[in-house]
């Protein structure tokens, strides 16, 4: 029973893995259409890496030099891909590579006559552009993956410089790009690009939505440090574990809460059934929470070690002090015995 739970869960990994490599694929191509057929015909610059390929694409044709927007994007991405390799988990960049590879290709090859006929309208392609750009990225971050870019650029940035959020590295890269379009490209350009801006991030946060749904999962079992190791191990989640005690069989138990993505909640029941097929399971949508979040923000055993170590540190520098100051005042006294 528990071999075929384990084949079983195995299987169902590989085929959402395929599934998250198909997804981030049409996230690529949307995302690539987007450029070729909306902003590169009517002279948007969209924000991100994307932006400041096409940025450069404009100076070195303005120097008589062509060298196509998707092969920029694709050498930036390409030296930042290079540099990721080694901080962030191998399906992480499996998928980043499909959507950075479709990406640029459609940006190449997926443009519609028709539509760069009519690139008159700036201000509609801009918007159209901008929901479809926003779609591909949300669909992309929805299935684990990307279409390379300033999220990249924000994550290698964060990776070494920890104070700085991803969130907050990503709207600095969009100001800079916007602050370069408008310098090289004018002011109304500039103006069109933080449209792009504005419309793309409400379509991926549209794209998003589910993401950011959670359920409660309350586990009754008897290997609660394993199902908690593994939670955190899998889906970087915080769990709180409770006492508890069945007044039928006056047997006592553990009861592990935990708040876990709607997309990972099936997984999950198979991992629970392969550690304890009896273990007790339910679940509720949770709607709201409050206070230090401490649920919802992600975990992990090596996060909880640095945050223990620097705990302990703190109390025993705060320890040495008092007995700096305990051992000081010791000696001030005897000086004033001796007078």
């Amino acid at each position: 029973m528990k071999k075929e739970l384990t084949d079983k869960l195995k299987k169902d990994q590989r085929i959402r893995f395929l599934w998250q490599i198909i997804m981030v694929a049409f996230a690529g191509i949307i995302g690539g259409f987007a450029f070729c057929s909306f902003f590169e015909p009517a002279k948007i610059i969209p924000t991100g890496l994307s932006g400041l390929a096409q940025i450069i694409h404009n100076l070195f044709s303005a120097n008589q030099i062509n060298i196509p927007t998707s092969i920029v994007y694709l050498i930036i991405n390409a030296i930042l891909f290079l540099i990721s390799l080694r901080l962030f988990g191998w399906k992480f960049l499996v998928l980043t590579f499909v959507g950075l590879a479709t990406y640029t290709l459609s940006m190449e090859f997926l443009a519609i006559p028709a539509l760069i006929a009519q690139a008159d309208d700036v201000l509609l392609y801009s918007i159209i552009g901008g929901f479809l750009y926003g779609f591909g990225v949300g669909v992309a971050y929805r299935y684990g993956g990307s279409t390379g870019g300033s999220d990249i650029l924000a994550m290698v940035i964060n990776k070494y410089l920890p104070k700085f959020k991803r969130g907050f590295c990503i709207l600095f890269i969009n100001i800079v790009v916007i602050v370069l379009t408008v310098v090289t490209s004018g002011l109304q350009t500039g103006l069109y690009a933080l449209i792009v801006a504005v419309i793309s991030s409400i379509a991926t946060d549209f794209v998003l939505d589910k993401i950011k749904k959670v359920r409660a999962f309350y586990i009754i079992c008897e290997n609660d440090e394993k199902i908690a190791e593994e939670i955190l191990k899998n889906y970087h989640r915080g769990v709180t574990r409770l006492d508890c005690e069945g007044m039928f069989s006056k047997k006592g138990k553990s009861l592990l809460l935990s708040l876990i993505p709607d997309v990972d909640t099936e997984e999950l029941k198979f991992l629970i059934k392969q550690i304890e097929p009896n273990a007790f399971v339910f679940s509720s949508a949770v709607s709201e929470t409050y206070g230090d979040g401490n649920f919802l923000k992600e975990q992990s055993i090596f996060k909880n070690k640095i945050l223990k170590s620097k705990s302990f540190t703190k109390s025993t520098m705060k320890l040495k002090r008092k007995e700096k100051i305990k051992k000081d005042k010791t000696l001030h006294k005897k000086k004033l015995k001796m007078f």
